[in-house]
Protein backbone atom coordinates (compact mmCIF):
# COMPACT_ATOMS: atom_id res chain seq x y z
CA UNK A 1 0.00 0.00 0.00
CA UNK A 2 1.45 2.80 0.03
CA UNK A 3 2.03 4.93 0.04
CA UNK A 4 1.97 8.15 1.76
CA UNK A 5 5.44 9.53 2.95
CA UNK A 6 5.47 9.77 6.78
CA UNK A 7 4.94 13.11 8.03
CA UNK A 8 6.51 15.49 10.10
CA UNK A 9 9.32 17.45 8.69
CA UNK A 10 11.38 17.43 12.32
CA UNK A 11 11.00 13.89 12.33
CA UNK A 12 13.87 11.46 10.60
CA UNK A 13 13.17 8.34 9.93
CA UNK A 14 16.61 6.56 10.66
CA UNK A 15 16.92 2.87 10.33
CA UNK A 16 18.78 -0.27 11.70
CA UNK A 17 18.88 -3.77 11.15
CA UNK A 18 21.75 -5.89 11.50
CA UNK A 19 23.84 -6.62 8.88
CA UNK A 20 25.16 -10.28 7.57
CA UNK A 21 27.71 -12.16 4.98
CA UNK A 22 28.35 -15.13 3.79
CA UNK A 23 26.28 -18.56 3.27
CA UNK A 24 26.71 -21.86 1.62
CA UNK A 25 28.01 -23.56 4.42
CA UNK A 26 26.72 -26.61 6.71
CA UNK A 27 24.10 -25.24 8.48
CA UNK A 28 22.62 -27.03 12.20
CA UNK A 29 20.01 -25.77 14.27
CA UNK A 30 19.75 -26.22 17.95
CA UNK A 31 18.12 -25.00 21.05
CA UNK A 32 19.62 -23.36 24.25
CA UNK A 33 18.70 -25.98 26.70
CA UNK A 34 18.63 -22.92 29.20
CA UNK A 35 17.06 -20.23 27.38
CA UNK A 36 15.52 -21.76 24.71
CA UNK A 37 16.57 -19.46 21.77
CA UNK A 38 17.31 -20.93 18.69
CA UNK A 39 21.27 -20.85 17.74
CA UNK A 40 21.85 -20.85 14.13
CA UNK A 41 25.29 -22.70 13.40
CA UNK A 42 26.90 -21.66 10.07
CA UNK A 43 30.63 -23.43 9.80
CA UNK A 44 31.56 -22.95 13.62
CA UNK A 45 29.27 -19.13 13.83
CA UNK A 46 26.53 -18.81 15.84
CA UNK A 47 24.11 -16.46 15.40
CA UNK A 48 21.63 -16.10 18.19
CA UNK A 49 19.10 -13.82 19.89
CA UNK A 50 22.88 -11.81 21.31
CA UNK A 51 23.80 -11.12 17.57
CA UNK A 52 27.84 -11.89 17.12
CA UNK A 53 30.40 -9.20 15.33
CA UNK A 54 30.72 -12.41 12.77
CA UNK A 55 26.84 -12.97 11.74
CA UNK A 56 25.67 -14.85 9.41
CA UNK A 57 23.29 -14.71 6.96
CA UNK A 58 21.46 -17.57 5.76
CA UNK A 59 18.79 -18.28 3.01
CA UNK A 60 15.42 -18.16 4.48
CA UNK A 61 14.44 -21.23 3.56
CA UNK A 62 17.59 -22.67 5.60
CA UNK A 63 16.29 -21.19 8.71
CA UNK A 64 13.26 -21.60 11.10
CA UNK A 65 10.00 -20.22 10.13
CA UNK A 66 8.27 -16.88 11.20
CA UNK A 67 5.22 -18.45 10.55
CA UNK A 68 5.53 -20.82 12.77
CA UNK A 69 7.68 -18.95 15.01
CA UNK A 70 4.02 -16.49 15.37
CA UNK A 71 1.39 -18.41 13.84
CA UNK A 72 1.65 -22.34 15.03
CA UNK A 73 2.77 -21.14 18.70
CA UNK A 74 -0.57 -19.57 18.35
CA UNK A 75 0.00 -15.73 19.22
CA UNK A 76 -1.62 -14.78 15.72
CA UNK A 77 -3.92 -15.89 13.14
CA UNK A 78 -2.18 -14.56 9.93
CA UNK A 79 1.80 -13.51 9.76
CA UNK A 80 2.12 -11.37 6.44
CA UNK A 81 4.89 -10.51 4.15
CA UNK A 82 3.90 -8.21 1.86
CA UNK A 83 5.15 -8.34 -2.41
CA UNK A 84 4.68 -7.56 -5.65
CA UNK A 85 3.48 -9.78 -8.99
CA UNK A 86 6.95 -10.46 -10.27
CA UNK A 87 8.18 -11.40 -6.34
CA UNK A 88 5.31 -13.69 -5.93
CA UNK A 89 5.11 -15.35 -9.49
CA UNK A 90 8.45 -16.72 -9.11
CA UNK A 91 8.27 -20.06 -8.04
CA UNK A 92 11.41 -19.88 -5.51
CA UNK A 93 10.87 -16.68 -3.80
CA UNK A 94 6.24 -18.03 -3.59
CA UNK A 95 8.08 -21.25 -2.26
CA UNK A 96 9.71 -19.10 0.69
CA UNK A 97 7.14 -16.57 1.43
CA UNK A 98 4.82 -19.83 1.88
CA UNK A 99 7.58 -21.18 4.26
CA UNK A 100 8.01 -18.00 5.95
CA UNK A 101 4.81 -16.64 6.12
CA UNK A 102 0.89 -17.68 5.74
CA UNK A 103 -0.34 -14.03 4.22
CA UNK A 104 0.96 -11.39 2.15
CA UNK A 105 -1.17 -8.10 1.06
CA UNK A 106 -0.30 -6.89 -2.46
CA UNK A 107 1.94 -3.56 -2.68
CA UNK A 108 -0.18 -2.46 -5.97
CA UNK A 109 -2.21 -4.98 -7.55
CA UNK A 110 -5.57 -4.67 -5.92
CA UNK A 111 -5.54 -0.88 -6.13
CA UNK A 112 -7.87 1.12 -8.49
CA UNK A 113 -5.33 2.54 -9.96
CA UNK A 114 -4.10 -1.38 -11.00
CA UNK A 115 -7.44 -2.71 -11.98
CA UNK A 116 -8.04 -0.15 -14.24
CA UNK A 117 -4.78 -0.30 -15.75
CA UNK A 118 -3.75 1.80 -19.13
CA UNK A 119 -4.97 2.82 -21.15
CA UNK A 120 -8.96 4.52 -19.80
CA UNK A 121 -11.25 2.24 -20.65
CA UNK A 122 -13.98 3.46 -22.78
CA UNK A 123 -16.89 4.76 -21.19
CA UNK A 124 -20.08 3.37 -22.34
CA UNK A 125 -21.60 1.29 -19.94
CA UNK A 126 -24.48 1.45 -17.78
CA UNK A 127 -25.22 1.03 -14.27
CA UNK A 128 -28.30 1.54 -11.90
CA UNK A 129 -27.24 1.52 -8.48
CA UNK A 130 -29.76 1.02 -5.00
CA UNK A 131 -31.24 4.30 -5.27
CA UNK A 132 -32.42 3.94 -8.73
CA UNK A 133 -30.09 6.18 -10.06
CA UNK A 134 -28.01 5.29 -13.60
CA UNK A 135 -25.04 6.56 -14.65
CA UNK A 136 -22.69 5.64 -17.65
CA UNK A 137 -19.74 3.61 -16.45
CA UNK A 138 -16.57 2.42 -18.11
CA UNK A 139 -16.95 -0.82 -20.16
CA UNK A 140 -14.56 -2.89 -18.25
CA UNK A 141 -12.24 -3.41 -15.33
CA UNK A 142 -8.89 -4.79 -17.04
CA UNK A 143 -8.84 -7.69 -14.14
CA UNK A 144 -6.70 -9.91 -16.06
CA UNK A 145 -3.41 -7.37 -16.26
CA UNK A 146 -2.47 -7.25 -12.85
CA UNK A 147 -5.05 -8.66 -10.54
CA UNK A 148 -5.76 -11.90 -11.66
CA UNK A 149 -2.19 -13.07 -11.95
CA UNK A 150 -1.94 -12.27 -8.21
CA UNK A 151 -4.47 -13.68 -7.36
CA UNK A 152 -3.22 -16.98 -9.35
CA UNK A 153 0.15 -16.74 -7.66
CA UNK A 154 -0.58 -16.58 -4.58
CA UNK A 155 -3.17 -19.28 -4.86
CA UNK A 156 -0.27 -21.60 -6.36
CA UNK A 157 2.03 -20.97 -3.37
CA UNK A 158 -0.72 -21.87 -0.58
CA UNK A 159 -1.26 -18.63 0.74
CA UNK A 160 -3.92 -15.90 1.73
CA UNK A 161 -4.25 -12.37 0.96
CA UNK A 162 -5.14 -9.03 2.36
CA UNK A 163 -7.15 -6.80 -0.58
CA UNK A 164 -5.60 -3.83 -0.32
CA UNK A 165 -7.25 -1.34 -1.35
CA UNK A 166 -11.13 -0.76 -2.67
CA UNK A 167 -11.47 3.31 -1.65
CA UNK A 168 -8.42 5.23 -1.78
CA UNK A 169 -7.73 9.10 -2.23
CA UNK A 170 -4.10 8.26 -3.91
CA UNK A 171 -3.68 5.69 -6.91
CA UNK A 172 -7.34 6.35 -8.49
CA UNK A 173 -7.61 7.38 -11.58
CA UNK A 174 -8.32 11.63 -11.77
CA UNK A 175 -10.79 10.81 -14.71
CA UNK A 176 -13.13 8.90 -12.00
CA UNK A 177 -13.79 11.58 -10.54
CA UNK A 178 -14.77 13.93 -12.62
CA UNK A 179 -18.22 14.75 -14.12
CA UNK A 180 -17.62 13.28 -17.88
CA UNK A 181 -14.63 11.15 -16.91
CA UNK A 182 -12.45 14.38 -18.31
CA UNK A 183 -8.89 13.41 -17.99
CA UNK A 184 -7.72 15.95 -15.30
CA UNK A 185 -9.26 18.40 -12.65
CA UNK A 186 -9.90 21.63 -13.71
CA UNK A 187 -9.60 24.23 -11.15
CA UNK A 188 -10.48 27.96 -10.20
CA UNK A 189 -8.15 30.54 -9.48
CA UNK A 190 -8.17 29.69 -6.44
CA UNK A 191 -7.60 26.19 -6.59
CA UNK A 192 -10.69 24.74 -5.84
CA UNK A 193 -11.70 21.71 -8.78
CA UNK A 194 -14.63 22.91 -10.89
CA UNK A 195 -15.69 19.89 -12.83
CA UNK A 196 -15.95 17.25 -10.45
CA UNK A 197 -18.95 15.16 -10.17
CA UNK A 198 -22.17 15.10 -8.02
CA UNK A 199 -22.23 13.38 -4.83
CA UNK A 200 -25.14 10.78 -6.35
CA UNK A 201 -23.14 10.39 -8.97
CA UNK A 202 -20.09 9.67 -7.25
CA UNK A 203 -22.03 7.54 -4.63
CA UNK A 204 -23.08 4.96 -7.80
CA UNK A 205 -19.82 5.22 -9.29
CA UNK A 206 -18.41 3.61 -5.81
CA UNK A 207 -21.26 1.16 -5.65
CA UNK A 208 -20.27 0.23 -9.43
CA UNK A 209 -16.90 0.01 -8.52
CA UNK A 210 -16.89 -2.50 -5.30
CA UNK A 211 -19.36 -4.65 -6.64
CA UNK A 212 -17.40 -5.36 -9.28
CA UNK A 213 -14.60 -5.85 -8.08
CA UNK A 214 -15.98 -8.03 -4.95
CA UNK A 215 -18.33 -9.93 -7.12
CA UNK A 216 -15.35 -10.96 -9.72
CA UNK A 217 -13.34 -11.89 -6.69
CA UNK A 218 -15.78 -13.81 -5.31
CA UNK A 219 -15.95 -16.15 -9.43
CA UNK A 220 -12.86 -16.27 -9.52
CA UNK A 221 -12.81 -17.97 -5.74
CA UNK A 222 -15.51 -20.23 -7.01
CA UNK A 223 -13.82 -20.99 -10.46
CA UNK A 224 -10.47 -21.97 -8.49
CA UNK A 225 -11.98 -24.31 -5.72
CA UNK A 226 -12.54 -21.46 -2.91
CA UNK A 227 -15.80 -20.10 -1.07
CA UNK A 228 -16.61 -17.58 -3.36
CA UNK A 229 -19.46 -16.01 -2.02
CA UNK A 230 -20.81 -18.47 0.21
CA UNK A 231 -19.00 -19.15 3.88
CA UNK A 232 -16.81 -21.94 4.19
CA UNK A 233 -17.54 -24.67 1.93
CA UNK A 234 -17.61 -28.23 3.19
CA UNK A 235 -14.31 -28.93 1.85
CA UNK A 236 -13.10 -26.12 4.01
CA UNK A 237 -11.29 -24.69 1.82
CA UNK A 238 -11.68 -20.42 2.38
CA UNK A 239 -11.31 -17.38 1.07
CA UNK A 240 -8.36 -16.77 -1.10
CA UNK A 241 -8.98 -12.82 0.14
CA UNK A 242 -9.70 -13.28 4.02
CA UNK A 243 -9.66 -9.49 4.82
CA UNK A 244 -10.33 -6.29 2.10
CA UNK A 245 -9.09 -2.84 3.50
CA UNK A 246 -12.13 -0.37 2.17
CA UNK A 247 -11.13 2.33 3.24
CA UNK A 248 -7.38 3.64 3.41
CA UNK A 249 -6.00 6.94 4.96
CA UNK A 250 -8.73 9.04 5.19
CA UNK A 251 -7.84 11.23 8.37
CA UNK A 252 -5.36 13.84 8.36
CA UNK A 253 -2.43 14.24 9.35
CA UNK A 254 -2.99 17.79 10.95
CA UNK A 255 -6.28 16.59 12.35
CA UNK A 256 -8.29 18.37 14.84
CA UNK A 257 -10.69 17.37 16.94
CA UNK A 258 -13.38 18.71 14.62
CA UNK A 259 -12.01 18.70 11.42
CA UNK A 260 -10.17 15.42 11.39
CA UNK A 261 -10.69 13.65 7.59
CA UNK A 262 -8.19 14.45 4.90
CA UNK A 263 -9.42 17.48 2.79
CA UNK A 264 -10.37 18.98 5.32
CA UNK A 265 -7.90 20.74 7.26
CA UNK A 266 -5.51 23.34 6.47
CA UNK A 267 -2.20 21.04 5.29
CA UNK A 268 -4.87 19.12 2.95
CA UNK A 269 -8.07 21.38 1.96
CA UNK A 270 -7.99 22.24 -1.90
CA UNK A 271 -4.96 20.16 -2.83
CA UNK A 272 -4.81 17.26 -5.30
CA UNK A 273 -3.93 13.88 -4.31
CA UNK A 274 -1.46 13.18 -5.97
CA UNK A 275 0.42 16.01 -6.82
CA UNK A 276 3.99 16.36 -4.59
CA UNK A 277 2.74 17.52 -1.25
CA UNK A 278 -0.55 17.72 -2.40
CA UNK A 279 -2.05 15.62 0.55
CA UNK A 280 -5.91 15.84 -0.50
CA UNK A 281 -8.70 13.89 -1.10
CA UNK A 282 -10.97 13.67 -4.07
CA UNK A 283 -13.35 11.62 -2.16
CA UNK A 284 -13.51 14.64 0.60
CA UNK A 285 -13.85 17.22 -2.16
CA UNK A 286 -16.88 16.00 -3.69
CA UNK A 287 -18.75 14.94 -0.44
CA UNK A 288 -16.91 17.33 2.26
CA UNK A 289 -18.11 14.85 4.70
CA UNK A 290 -17.47 10.99 5.51
CA UNK A 291 -19.92 9.66 3.76
CA UNK A 292 -18.17 8.54 1.00
CA UNK A 293 -16.66 6.07 3.84
CA UNK A 294 -19.47 4.93 5.99
CA UNK A 295 -21.59 4.24 2.60
CA UNK A 296 -18.10 1.98 1.25
CA UNK A 297 -18.21 0.02 4.19
CA UNK A 298 -22.65 -0.19 3.62
CA UNK A 299 -21.27 -1.88 0.12
CA UNK A 300 -18.48 -3.98 1.37
CA UNK A 301 -21.07 -5.39 3.62
CA UNK A 302 -23.14 -5.73 1.33
CA UNK A 303 -21.20 -7.43 -1.93
CA UNK A 304 -18.05 -9.52 0.13
CA UNK A 305 -18.95 -12.63 1.94
CA UNK A 306 -20.10 -11.98 5.88
CA UNK A 307 -16.85 -14.15 7.07
CA UNK A 308 -14.15 -11.87 5.03
CA UNK A 309 -13.16 -9.05 7.53
CA UNK A 310 -13.31 -5.70 6.86
CA UNK A 311 -10.63 -2.99 7.61
CA UNK A 312 -9.80 0.85 8.02
CA UNK A 313 -6.41 0.86 7.33
CA UNK A 314 -3.83 3.84 8.29
CA UNK A 315 -0.52 5.19 8.99
CA UNK A 316 0.69 7.10 12.06
CA UNK A 317 -2.36 5.91 14.20
CA UNK A 318 0.16 6.91 17.20
CA UNK A 319 0.37 10.28 16.40
CA UNK A 320 -1.91 12.57 18.57
CA UNK A 321 -0.66 15.57 19.91
CA UNK A 322 -1.33 19.52 19.21
CA UNK A 323 0.02 19.47 15.63
CA UNK A 324 -2.16 16.72 14.67
CA UNK A 325 -5.01 14.70 16.72
CA UNK A 326 -4.41 11.45 14.39
CA UNK A 327 -5.33 9.00 16.84
CA UNK A 328 -8.67 10.86 17.56
CA UNK A 329 -9.04 10.92 13.79
CA UNK A 330 -9.16 7.33 13.21
CA UNK A 331 -11.43 6.99 16.44
CA UNK A 332 -14.11 9.51 15.31
CA UNK A 333 -13.84 7.85 11.29
CA UNK A 334 -14.28 4.09 13.22
CA UNK A 335 -17.31 5.60 15.39
CA UNK A 336 -19.12 6.92 11.91
CA UNK A 337 -18.84 3.19 10.43
CA UNK A 338 -20.18 2.09 13.59
CA UNK A 339 -23.01 4.51 13.73
CA UNK A 340 -24.25 4.57 10.42
CA UNK A 341 -27.72 3.13 10.05
CA UNK A 342 -28.68 0.84 7.78
CA UNK A 343 -29.52 1.74 4.20
CA UNK A 344 -31.05 -0.30 0.96
CA UNK A 345 -28.78 -2.03 -1.21
CA UNK A 346 -29.90 -4.87 -3.91
CA UNK A 347 -33.61 -4.62 -2.12
CA UNK A 348 -31.99 -5.15 1.80
CA UNK A 349 -31.26 -3.21 4.04
CA UNK A 350 -27.60 -2.74 4.77
CA UNK A 351 -25.65 -1.89 7.54
CA UNK A 352 -22.01 -0.48 7.34
CA UNK A 353 -19.47 -3.05 9.07
CA UNK A 354 -16.34 -2.95 9.78
CA UNK A 355 -14.26 -5.87 11.65
CA UNK A 356 -10.39 -4.54 11.61
CA UNK A 357 -8.60 -1.36 12.17
CA UNK A 358 -5.59 -1.96 10.36
CA UNK A 359 -2.11 0.14 11.74
CA UNK A 360 0.32 0.42 8.93
CA UNK A 361 3.02 0.55 11.32
CA UNK A 362 6.62 2.00 9.57
CA UNK A 363 8.26 3.58 12.04
CA UNK A 364 11.84 4.96 12.85
CA UNK A 365 14.40 4.48 15.73
CA UNK A 366 13.63 7.52 16.99
CA UNK A 367 9.52 8.02 16.38
CA UNK A 368 7.24 7.00 17.58
CA UNK A 369 8.19 6.04 20.94
CA UNK A 370 6.81 2.36 21.74
CA UNK A 371 4.69 3.91 24.67
CA UNK A 372 3.06 5.76 22.09
CA UNK A 373 2.11 2.83 19.85
CA UNK A 374 1.03 1.10 22.90
CA UNK A 375 -1.13 3.99 24.10
CA UNK A 376 -2.95 3.84 20.47
CA UNK A 377 -3.16 0.33 20.41
CA UNK A 378 -4.85 0.62 23.72
CA UNK A 379 -7.38 3.22 22.35
CA UNK A 380 -7.90 1.41 19.33
CA UNK A 381 -9.18 -2.00 20.73
CA UNK A 382 -11.17 0.23 23.28
CA UNK A 383 -13.29 0.78 19.77
CA UNK A 384 -14.57 -3.31 20.33
CA UNK A 385 -12.27 -4.20 17.02
CA UNK A 386 -9.32 -6.35 16.86
CA UNK A 387 -6.18 -5.19 14.86
CA UNK A 388 -4.12 -5.84 12.07
CA UNK A 389 -0.57 -4.36 12.23
CA UNK A 390 -0.36 -4.46 8.45
CA UNK A 391 2.59 -2.60 6.99
CA UNK A 392 5.50 -2.69 9.25
CA UNK A 393 8.48 -1.53 8.91
CA UNK A 394 11.60 0.56 10.46
CA UNK A 395 13.75 3.08 8.58
CA UNK A 396 17.20 2.99 9.73
CA UNK A 397 20.16 3.21 8.05
CA UNK A 398 22.25 0.66 10.68
CA UNK A 399 23.25 -2.99 9.29
CA UNK A 400 24.02 -3.68 12.84
CA UNK A 401 22.12 -5.19 15.69
CA UNK A 402 18.64 -2.87 16.36
CA UNK A 403 16.86 -4.20 19.48
CA UNK A 404 13.42 -2.07 18.71
CA UNK A 405 12.39 -4.33 15.92
CA UNK A 406 11.91 -7.10 18.66
CA UNK A 407 10.48 -4.58 20.64
CA UNK A 408 8.35 -3.43 18.67
CA UNK A 409 7.28 -7.20 18.15
CA UNK A 410 7.40 -7.99 21.94
CA UNK A 411 4.65 -5.32 21.97
CA UNK A 412 2.34 -6.86 19.61
CA UNK A 413 2.55 -10.06 21.49
CA UNK A 414 1.39 -8.47 24.62
CA UNK A 415 -1.27 -7.76 22.66
CA UNK A 416 -2.08 -10.78 21.01
CA UNK A 417 -5.91 -11.45 20.81
CA UNK A 418 -5.24 -15.48 21.11
CA UNK A 419 -2.28 -14.95 23.97
CA UNK A 420 -1.82 -11.75 25.15
CA UNK A 421 -3.87 -8.79 26.99
CA UNK A 422 -6.69 -8.18 25.14
CA UNK A 423 -9.54 -4.66 25.85
CA UNK A 424 -12.98 -5.49 25.42
CA UNK A 425 -12.42 -9.10 24.48
CA UNK A 426 -10.13 -7.68 21.60
CA UNK A 427 -6.44 -7.95 20.42
CA UNK A 428 -3.90 -8.06 17.83
CA UNK A 429 -4.73 -10.89 15.16
CA UNK A 430 -2.10 -10.35 12.68
CA UNK A 431 0.95 -9.05 11.94
CA UNK A 432 2.28 -8.53 7.95
CA UNK A 433 5.89 -6.72 7.37
CA UNK A 434 6.08 -4.56 4.12
CA UNK A 435 8.51 -6.07 1.88
CA UNK A 436 10.71 -9.18 1.38
CA UNK A 437 13.71 -7.33 1.47
CA UNK A 438 15.41 -4.17 1.84
CA UNK A 439 16.09 -3.40 -1.21
CA UNK A 440 13.17 -3.41 -2.66
CA UNK A 441 11.62 -1.68 0.22
CA UNK A 442 9.32 1.40 -0.60
CA UNK A 443 11.53 3.10 2.31
CA UNK A 444 14.97 1.66 0.95
CA UNK A 445 16.26 4.62 -0.40
CA UNK A 446 18.57 2.81 -3.26
CA UNK A 447 20.36 1.38 -0.37
CA UNK A 448 20.92 3.53 2.24
CA UNK A 449 17.81 2.53 4.50
CA UNK A 450 17.56 -1.31 5.68
CA UNK A 451 13.87 -1.84 6.79
CA UNK A 452 13.44 -5.86 6.48
CA UNK A 453 14.37 -8.94 7.89
CA UNK A 454 15.97 -10.04 4.61
CA UNK A 455 18.28 -8.96 1.86
CA UNK A 456 18.67 -10.18 -1.56
CA UNK A 457 21.75 -11.84 -2.88
CA UNK A 458 21.89 -12.56 -6.46
CA UNK A 459 18.65 -14.56 -6.41
CA UNK A 460 18.43 -15.58 -2.32
CA UNK A 461 16.56 -14.00 -0.16
CA UNK A 462 19.09 -13.95 3.12
CA UNK A 463 18.49 -13.68 7.00
CA UNK A 464 19.67 -10.59 9.02
CA UNK A 465 20.42 -10.74 12.22
CA UNK A 466 16.91 -8.95 13.21
CA UNK A 467 15.01 -11.83 11.69
CA UNK A 468 16.63 -14.18 14.82
CA UNK A 469 15.71 -11.50 17.33
CA UNK A 470 11.90 -12.24 16.50
CA UNK A 471 12.55 -16.39 16.18
CA UNK A 472 13.87 -16.03 19.27
CA UNK A 473 11.11 -14.02 20.89
CA UNK A 474 8.83 -16.76 21.19
CA UNK A 475 11.74 -20.06 21.98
Amino acid sequence: MKKSLLILNSLMFVFSILGCSKSNEKISEKQNSSTGMISINVGGLVNSNKSESTSQSISWTDVPSLKEAFVDSGYFDRFGIACELNEIGNKTTAKGLAYQANSTTPGNECKPQFIFWYPKPAIGGSYTDSTGKTITVPTNLNFAAKMDPYLKAVSAAGLQMRGHVLVWHSQTPEWFFTKNYEDEVIVDANGVPTNLADKATMLARQEWYIKSVLEHVAEWEEANGYAGKSTEKESGKKHLIYAWDVVNEAAADDATKTNYLRGDTPNTKNKAPNAPNGNGSRWYQIFGDDTFITNAFRLANAYAPSDVLLAYNDYNCYLEWTEGYKTSAICSIVKSIQNAPAKKINGKLIKPRIDIIGMQSHVGETYPTLSGVETAIKTLLNLGLDIHITEFDMATKKKTEQPLFKQYFKLFMKYSKNKGTTIKGHGITGVTVWGINDENSWIGQGGQQFPLLFTKKGSKYMTKDCFYDLINLTK
